[in-house]
């Protein structure tokens, strides 16, 4: 989370590509080419993504403060 915020903050955008590494057989090539390109030692890769300038984002809706705070005396 904090990568994620700390980019936002940046003006970056993440998109996560991670479905190569599933550990499903349809997913065993492209599984196994991810980890010979990137982590060649056997290491295991955690996450694939793109990281980079875009559009500006539209906001997300959010709940007032107020209605998620129970004030109860």
């Amino acid at each position: 989370m904090r990568f994620y915020l700390k980019t936002t903050e940046m003006g970056l955008g993440v998109h996560p590509v991670s479905q190569a590494l599933q550990e499903y057989p349809e997913m065993a090539d492209e599984y196994a080419l991810a980890h010979e390109l990137l982590a060649p030692t056997g290491h295991t890769v955690q996450m694939l993504l793109r990281l980079g300038y875009g559009p500006e984002p539209i906001a997300t809706p959010r709940w007032p403060l107020e209605t998620r705070i129970l004030n109860e005396a």
